[in-house]
């Protein structure tokens, strides 16, 4: 087991996250970072390979939906990216104040686009998202939505495919000078119509080119419903991008890391 001062925790007091979170001391290896604003928080872990006895425990913390919906799984790095995913929503019902009698009772329902929630928590509105070696969860009284994403190659092909000619042609505009520029802001366009999508429960199957970011990012346009949402992204973990969708746009600040 790898020690505990590998844990990297955005969060008032170590030890009780530790416990509130896992009750169990498998997950040292994590890493979690918190940022909280004034009603948003944001909260990724950093996942790792499971043992058989670990995975199992781990599903048992789980809610009975995600706990279904792993067992149909048959990856391996899927069903670890899920359970993380899960253990991060626990431990953000547990930071607004629930207790564990409650997230044990817990009951997930669908919304008319299949956006899931906690049924008699109307005012626990949550995220979730995972790529790579992250999990990422969002909460807000209001409805939100958060993706990352693993930024690797990409072709412009996709850009021109699913990208309002307008960010097309910013991405074509940036090529020609900053390539490493160019990658990162492909990436922030498609986290950031991920988490559009993610935040009405449409999904990307929905599809995503109605969906146009400005040039600072700060918004994105729903040329279907003519409707502007407020978008934050956070360059917080190497290699990948972070966006968060919110109809108030009041978003947590930058973490600071504590070791």
């Amino acid at each position: 087991m790898r020690a505990l001062s590998h844990w990297i925790l955005i969060s008032e007091n170590i030890k009780d996250i530790i416990e509130q979170f896992f009750s169990t001391p498998v997950l040292v290896a994590g890493v979690v970072f918190h940022a909280q604003g004034k009603r948003m928080r944001l909260y990724t872990a950093k996942i790792y390979e499971l043992q058989t006895t670990e995975e199992k425990r781990l599903c048992e913390m789980l809610d009975s939906d995600r706990m279904k919906k792993v067992s149909e799984i048959r990856s391996r790095k899927e069903r670890e990216r899920s359970i993380f995913a899960g253990l991060l929503l626990r431990h953000a019902f547990l930071q607004a104040g629930h207790d564990v009698e409650a997230w044990k009772q817990a009951e997930i329902g669908r919304g008319a686009y299949g956006k899931p929630f906690i049924k008699g928590y109307q005012e626990f509105h949550y995220g979730l998202s995972h790529s790579g070696e992250w999990a990422v969860c969002v909460t807000d009284t209001m409805p939100v939505g958060v993706d990352i994403q693993e930024m690797k190659s990409w072709k412009p092909t996709l850009a021109k495919r699913f990208y309002h000619e307008e960010e097309y042609n910013r991405l074509l505009a940036l090529g020609e000078t900053d390539i490493d520029r160019q990658t990162l802001e492909f990436y922030i366009m498609w986290t950031a119509k991920e988490s559009a999508v993610k935040l009405n429960g449409r999904g990307i199957g929905a599809g995503i080119s109605h969906y146009v970011t400005d040039a600072d990012y700060k918004h994105i346009y729903d040329m279907d419903k003519e409707q502007t949402f407020r978008t934050r992204w956070y360059d917080i973990l190497k290699g990948y991008t972070i966006c968060v969708c919110s109809e108030t746009g009041i978003f947590p600040d930058l973490p600071e890391r504590v070791i």
